[in-house]
């Protein structure tokens, strides 16, 4: 008997040995205190057989698909991704709330302050010459990307449009860029997009004369059209720019505006249908997105004027700067100040209470002041001294002569202001294969799109501030460790005015 138990022991024993040896670090952990049954964390697995097509529509504010009946608006293929899918009736984006800050936070899931994106014109000296250049090229991106993390995966994928892809590694790519300089406006970015498309792609897309649309987002329907059909790219990122401009030249909800609106809802079609010829249809989740949101604009305001009659900015008699102590940063709606001398005490408090008096006066065009600590908080430009939000019905230039208010004159719509104010949201609808069907949210939050798309893909971010959006996925797409159990998804609280 005893014998018979010395067998079953050592027999049980040699048994262990040889499933620690195969199973290794697993169970030699569990030998070490963690229990046999304790579930073992696994990082989500690439689906490879998923795929991700976010659109954005830049300028597109939720109005035009929550209530599109109420403005006589006729957007089919937006109702009907609504309708078949989830959505938020807002978006809470980033400061300044700008374009390429703002796209830039919807593939990284961080702050313009973490990403590097500070604004769409890169800072220049007002002494330095005004190339007007944005920041097209990747390079300047200090996060991980949705398709940096879908490239190190192994999926296939696309860009038409994104900006900050210039030089990105990404198999099918048009990034956006044009020449400031380069006239008429129409041919500015066609010499540029050819040098940095991805060899070959663009005359193979327009082999064929590429259609009667020649407009800027006619040109990206096509190009997303073939990528699609002729390469199922896993992540797929496509910017359609001109409801934006119809917004600045006349105002969001505008009369000239709507039609701009229908007609790159028929390009989201486009791509919606190119998807159903390219067969993927079925393992496809859209993300129809948007940047920010629009205000109505009747005046703007030049501070760059005001450092002038300061003597903070010289000017010889030709009006060109030689020197300046605090210069102008404009994002429409919101402008930076930046000192030439970061440490330059003195100038800091002349410019905090030269502004801080006009905010304070009646009729201001100035609605806040944020200082650093306040731009900390919101992940905003971080060599800003300060930057002023504008009141209703203002926008800001970077103009160092004439006055310092004036009618905006065809310039009737703006963004760029502080995103928890509501004409600043932006859109957000999920679509297709992964979405909870019927599922609306109030307002959701820009950096946890990003988080969300990866999530679609069986991927996850290191470092984003950003959550999955559980609320808006069918259940089980979202990986159970990765679930918003712990973190809080309301956005981070704006400090008291400064003044």
């Amino acid at each position: 008997m005893k014998r018979d138990t010395r067998l079953r022991t050592a027999a049980a024993t040699l048994l262990l040995l040889f499933f620690v040896c195969v199973s290794g670090p697993v169970h030699s952990r569990s030998l070490a205190g963690q229990t046999a049954a304790s579930p073992v964390e696994q990082r989500p697995q690439p689906r490879r057989d998923a795929h991700v097509i976010m659109i954005s529509i830049d300028g597109l504010i939720p109005e035009y698909y929550t209530q599109p009946s109420r403005l006589g608006l006729r957007v089919p293929n937006l109702t009907k991704m609504k309708l078949g899918g989830a959505y938020a009736e807002g978006v809470e984006g980033v400061f300044p709330s700008v374009t390429y800050p703002s796209h830039t936070t919807l593939i990284t899931g961080v702050r313009p302050a973490t990403h590097g994106i500070v604004n769409n014109r890169i800072f220049e000296a007002p002494t330095e010459p005004q190339t007007g250049e944005w920041y097209w090229f990747s390079d300047a991106l200090k996060s991980e990307t949705l398709w940096s993390m879908a490239k190190k995966a192994g999926l296939v994928t696309a860009n038409v449009g994104w900006p900050v892809t210039v030089g990105a590694d990404i198999d099918y790519s048009v990034p956006e860029i044009k020449d400031p300089s380069e006239t008429p406006a129409g041919a500015r970015s066609r010499k540029r997009t050819l040098q940095y498309s991805t060899p070959g792609l663009l005359e193979k897309v327009f082999a064929g004369g590429g259609g009667s649309d020649n407009s800027t987002d006619g040109r990206r329907a096509a190009i997303s059209e073939y990528i699609i059909t002729n390469h199922k790219p896993n992540l797929m990122l496509i910017h359609f720019i001109e409801l934006d401009g119809a917004h600045h030249d006349n105002g969001p909800r505008s009369a000239a505006a709507l039609p701009v609106a229908e007609r790159i809802d028929g390009y989201v079609g486009r791509v919606i249908e190119a998807v159903r010829t390219a067969g993927i249809f079925d393992q496809t989740t859209f993300f129809l997105v948007s940047d920010h949101g629009f205000a109505e604009v009747t005046r703007k305001f030049d501070p760059g004027v005001v450092l002038v009659k300061e003597k903070l900015i010289t000017l010889d008699p030709s009006g060109k700067p030689t020197d300046w102590k605090a210069a102008v940063w404009s994002a429409s709606g919101s402008c930076a100040i930046v000192l030439k001398d970061p440490n330059d005490k003195e100038t800091a408090a002349r410019v905090t209470a030269i502004f801080t008096k006009i905010a304070g006066a009646a009729k201001s065009p100035i609605n806040r002041i944020l200082n650093q600590a306040d731009l900390k908080k919101l992940g905003a430009i971080p060599n800003a001294l300060l930057m002023i939000d504008a009141a209703p019905g203002y926008a800001f230039d970077d103009k160092l002569t004439g006055p310092e208010t004036h009618d905006s004159k065809d310039y009737r719509g703006t963004h760029g202001q502080l995103p928890s104010r509501a004409d600043m949201r932006s859109a957000l609808i999920v679509y297709g294969a992964s979405a909870r069907v019927g599922a609306r949210m109030a307002i959701a939050r820009m950096v946890d799109i990003a988080p969300t798309a990866a999530a679609v893909l069986g991927l996850t971010f290191s470092e984003a501030e950003g959550l999955p959006i559980a609320e808006l996925l069918k259940s089980g797409v979202i990986p159970a460790q990765t679930q918003p159990n712990k973190r809080s998804r309301k956005p981070k609280p704006e400090s008291k005015p400064t003044q």
